[in-house]
């Protein structure tokens, strides 16, 4: 009658512990697939479009397609074609997805793994909502406004690694193991 006890007691605490994992599991899964949808994806590509605007608009109207030869030009003439193209396509394109990438960051903060926050993360924040004033005093006719706070290039590199590794971290709580769902390694579809 013991043995029966006991077995039926283990037989409970397996099953007890196999479901609480399978249940953690779970939550580990989702709470990955929210961060990749709310965060991480969102955020990475309003930094890399950021980005690649950027180098388009530096291509297209700098002197000499660098990017230190058309701040130059914008700061050495503030009423001239490149400073109005920059106005432009801040108003327009880089604004707008700064915007989008400080509004990701904000509303969902609570998405991030590490205990403190990445001072780029506030950067773009900060940078975000300094070019606000500077597009009203333009509007105003203050052409030769700017902005302090500097845009934080780097951010697309940091963010980039931070999709890359919850997107291995989601392969693997789906047993994936580093492979993609055409078989392909994860990386290779990055």
């Amino acid at each position: 009658m013991a043995g029966g006890f006991w077995a039926l007691a283990a037989g409970y605490l397996f099953a007890y512990f196999n479901a609480k994992s399978i249940e953690e599991r779970k939550a580990r899964i989702e709470r990955v697939n929210k961060q990749l949808k709310h965060l991480y994806g969102p955020l990475l590509s309003s930094v890399t479009a950021s980005r690649s605007a950027f180098h388009a608009m530096v291509k297209q109207h700098s002197p000499d397609g660098t990017k230190e030869a058309f701040q130059a030009a914008v700061q050495a003439n503030p009423d001239g074609p490149q400073a109005r193209m920059y106005r432009m396509w801040m108003r327009e394109v880089l604004q707008p997805l700064n915007e989008r990438a400080a509004k990701v960051i904000t509303e969902h903060l609570d998405f991030l793994d590490s205990p403190g926050l990445e001072p780029l993360l506030l950067q773009l924040v900060a940078a975000t909502s300094a070019y606000r004033v500077t597009l009203q005093r333009w509007q105003s006719g203050d052409l030769a406004a700017y902005s302090a706070i500097k845009y934080p290039d780097s951010i697309v590199d940091i963010v980039s690694k931070e999709f890359t590794r919850f997107k291995r971290r989601q392969a693997a709580l789906l047993g994936e193991r580093g492979e993609g769902s055409r078989g392909q390694p994860l990386r290779a579809r990055l």
